[in-house]
């Protein structure tokens, strides 16, 4: 029997899916080898296989349906995906830059069109819209060679916001005038009813997205569907308007920005929809439109070329001017040119609009597709040339323990709340990161090991799951151990976690513990930061991040560490930012958040007493908030007897919302604390036996002081009685205790050229003021004036960590001579650094 011969071009709807899918799968293979970008191969083979070649497809209704669902989904993507929260951080330079990069494109694509090309006013304004665009194709580039967070690209990537949104303006207005109706009845009634159009999507759409959201779960196929149902609609209801329905596919793109994660199960599945079917439809149907006989014809290249030049002079002309505007380096200039030269996305939506209403010729569609060629080659080009430069000058900035490796433990117990925390460390994660998050699971040994086995295996199947489906590296672990806290304590060395993230149900714990037995165990075992959850509603619906910093707590090690964690959760819940702090840090927060790498844009409302925080919050708080508290252990410079009851105060309080604890880093304390003791004498830490005094009587705060500096300048009293004086009138107005019975005074004083460490014991136990117990040892630190801030930090967090414990104070209470004492700080510090 003869098998039917198909007739060209092919209509039979499977056949063409057929052939449409083999070109999907061949164009990014072959073309990705010789290092051209996958899009353009699929234009390309569409063309191949279009009429002016093989003939094997046309652009029939088929093409046209999935062609324009692949152009609003394109869009649509575009505008989900814009780094919303950056674009907040450096708006001012971000919209500055974006309308320099859009403004000398069109400028000259005006000019260019109308007095060399001979087009008509409308096309050449046009055609400005297509040049000024363009598409962060070689981002992903910058991104592997670590300099997505640098300023300049951070800039360059909001900017792409300023230009998409101008060049689909521009379009809106060229195709009002296209249409003839362009009198001032049409204008009023366009502007109208634009506005109505952008209340419903950039108001009305969100709330109800929220509200969606609070009872659906992203990972359910239902938020996937109403993410699609609202793109479609949007772009419909802009077609009633008389916008394009590309500008409504975006607009509702960026409407839903917030509540797609950037890192989340959702946008995997946004992305991959798009990615490997509607998106490479709509370009396969561009390729269809190519003429591939005029291709070697001189019009079309000399229009290329002529394309590509308004590309390269306007796009290069920005990125230069970049340097005396923005500051610029010319490393940054020339990688920022890199990433607005590729045309893609914009353009070829302009382009096919414009093709469609009559503006542009089958000869300027081919030249188009030729300078998406060009554009697409050259960017990646510059970026990965000059960003390689740019990540050496990164590379030689000053370590910052901020940027330390991200390793997240994230400890599971209960199957209901996995999944919540897995999406808490999702949003915590930076983008930046190659390290997996580690789920950890403890399973009881004994008599019934298989079912405790069993068990914690399905607990771990949704956390695995959440994290595969949002395309994060997941490194699993189920561990046997009869004591949890051992457990999760063994596998945070092992795997040397930088962040332990803990849920929490908010219930009261026994006694003066701060969550309950484990998580208490857990935060005094472990120098790693300690986020303890307790979640109440999905976080998609999280619409403002309220953020408590104590005083003093910018002076722990481990500030920039917590402040870039709630950074990043801010940037991918584009969530706006509060923090509540004492007046007297305000100025210092100023600085220290915005040296915050990504930075942390907030509004800071200052306390004139951090007691009156509960008051401050009950007026502040409201529906959407997520209430992250920074706190620290027992023992640090910033503690005080309320920060361990605070978090149940504020979950009793505020029982509705999302509350985050977050004990901040003691890590890099800890080395510190190793190397000052590492081959220690009698130089090292500032703490000869002399400064130690195991005597102290009771007595007011200035007197005690000056009975301890006795023994630093014994043949000085009148110096040991001014220091004492400047010091106690130093902390006045704050408490020193880092924990129960100890106090650490510590000031810059101008009459010692080397950091001088005093400890005193004080075994009846001195009452003074602002603190909740006797203080039986008390630690003074006296700092020169020109100590820099920087080590004068440092000698702060090591110095406090002398005495962490009431073991260490009871055994100070024993020591019989100040040698056998400075002997028992030192072996303590030397254990607390290993």
């Amino acid at each position: 029997m003869d098998l039917p011969v198909p007739q060209l071009p092919v209509t039979d709807p499977v056949l063409i899916v057929a052939i449409t899918m083999g070109i999907l799968l061949l164009g990014p293979l072959l073309f990705e080898r010789f290092r051209i970008p996958g899009l353009v191969g699929l234009i390309a083979l569409g063309a191949v296989a279009g009429p002016s070649m093989t003939g094997l497809l046309e652009r029939d209704a088929t093409f046209q349906l999935l062609g324009t669902l692949g152009l609003l989904y394109l869009m649509f993507i575009a505008g989900v995906t814009l780094d919303l929260g950056e674009f907040s951080r450096q708006r001012r330079r971000a919209i500055g830059f974006g309308l320099l990069s859009f403004a000398i494109p069109m400028a000259l694509a005006f000019t260019v069109g109308t007095s060399v090309l001979g087009y008509s006013p409308l096309a050449s304004a046009l055609l400005g819209s297509i040049v000024g665009s363009h598409t962060l194709l070689a981002l992903p580039l910058a991104g592997k060679l670590g300099i997505s967070k640098n300023t300049s690209i951070v800039v360059a990537t909001g900017a792409t916001l300023v230009t998409d949104l101008a060049s689909l303006l521009v379009l809106a207005i060229v195709q009002g005038m296209q249409s003839g109706e362009a009198g001032v009845g049409f204008w009023l009634k366009f502007e109208g009813l634009t506005l109505l159009w952008a209340v419903f999507v950039l108001w009305m759409l969100p709330r109800v997205a929220r509200a969606f959201f609070r009872r659906v779960r992203r990972e359910d196929d239902q938020a996937f569907a109403f993410l699609l149902a609202a793109v479609f609609l949007t772009a419909w209801l802009a077609s009633l308007v008389g916008l394009a329905p590309i500008i409504g596919a975006f607009v509702a793109g960026i409407a839903l920005n917030r509540m797609v994660p950037k890192q989340s199960p959702l946008m995997t599945r946004l992305r991959f929809v798009g990615d490997a079917i509607l998106i490479p439809f709509f370009l396969v149907s561009v390729g269809l439109l190519v003429d591939v006989s005029v291709l070697g014809s001189p019009e079309v290249w000399g229009l290329a070329l002529v394309f590509s030049g308004l590309v390269v002079v306007g796009k290069g002309s920005a990125a230069l001017l970049g340097r005396p505007l923005f500051g610029f380096t010319r490393e940054e200039s020339l990688t920022v040119a890199g990433l607005t030269f590729p045309q893609a996305a914009a353009t070829l939506a302009v382009t096919l609009i414009g093709f469609e209403i009559g503006l542009f010729s089958q000869t300027a569609v081919n030249a188009v597709v030729v300078l998406i060629v060009i554009t697409c080659l050259l960017g990646p080009l510059l970026v990965r040339r000059f960003g390689a430069k740019l990540a050496l000058a990164e590379a030689e900035r000053p370590y910052e323990p901020a940027r330390a490796p991200e390793r997240i433990l994230v400890p599971l117990a209960n199957p209901e709340t996995a999944t919540e925390l897995m999406e808490l460390a999702l949003l915590v994660r930076s983008d930046q990161s190659e390290e997996p998050v580690y789920p950890l699971t403890i399973a009881r040994g004994g008599f019934d090991e298989a079912s405790h086995v069993a068990d914690a295996e399905r607990v771990m199947e949704r956390a695995v799951l959440h994290c595969t489906s949002a395309d994060v590296p997941v490194s699993p672990t189920v561990r046997i151990d009869d004591n949890a806290t051992a457990g999760i304590l063994r596998a945070a060395r092992e795997i040397r976690a930088s962040e332990i993230i803990a849920g929490w149900s908010g219930a009261p714990s026994a006694g003066d513990r701060a969550f309950g037995g484990v998580l208490d165990s857990v935060l005094e075992g472990s120098r790693a930061m300690m986020v303890v959850a307790r979640l109440v509603r999905p976080l998609a619906a999280a619409k403002r991040l309220v953020i408590l910093i104590p005083p003093l707590a910018w002076r722990e090690a481990g500030f920039a560490r917590a402040v870039r964690v709630l950074s990043v959760l801010a940037a991918h819940k584009g969530m706006s930012v509060v923090v509540l702090a004492v007046e007297s840090d305000r100025e210092v927060l100023e600085v220290r958040l915005g040296q915050t790498r990504p930075e942390l844009d907030a509004d800071i409302q200052a306390l004139g007493d951090w007691k009156d925080v509960m008051g401050a919050m009950d007026v502040l708080a409201e529906e959407g908030d997520v209430i992250a508290l920074l706190n620290v252990r027992q023992g640090t410079v910033a503690w005080r007897p309320a920060l361990t009851r605070l978090p149940r105060v504020l979950a009793r309080r505020f029982d509705t919302l999302d509350l985050l604890t977050i004990y901040l880093s003691e890590s890099e304390v800890a080395a510190q604390a190793a190397a000052a003791v590492d081959g220690v004498g009698d130089d090292d830490l500032y703490l000869p036996a002399e400064n130690i005094h195991l005597g102290l009587e009771p007595a007011e705060t200035e007197a005690l002081l000056r009975r301890l500096f006795y023994g630093g300048f014994p043949d000085h009293p009148g110096l040991a009685a001014r220091l004492a004086e400047h010091v106690a009138r130093v902390h006045a107005e704050s408490a020193p205790e880092i924990m129960p019975g100890v106090v650490f005074y510590h000031a810059h004083v101008a009459d010692v050229d080397e950091p001088a460490t005093f400890v005193g014991v004080c075994a009846r136990g001195a009452t003074l003021p602002d603190t909740g117990s006797p203080a039986r040892v008390v630690l003074a630190l006296l700092a020169p004036m020109d100590m820099a801030p920087e080590e004068y930090l440092r000698y702060l967090s090591v110095v406090a960590q002398m005495v962490r414990s009431e073991e260490t104070v009871e055994a100070l209470l024993d020591a019989e001579t100040p040698e056998a004492a400075r002997e028992l700080l030192i072996d303590g510090l030397r254990a607390d650094g290993v």
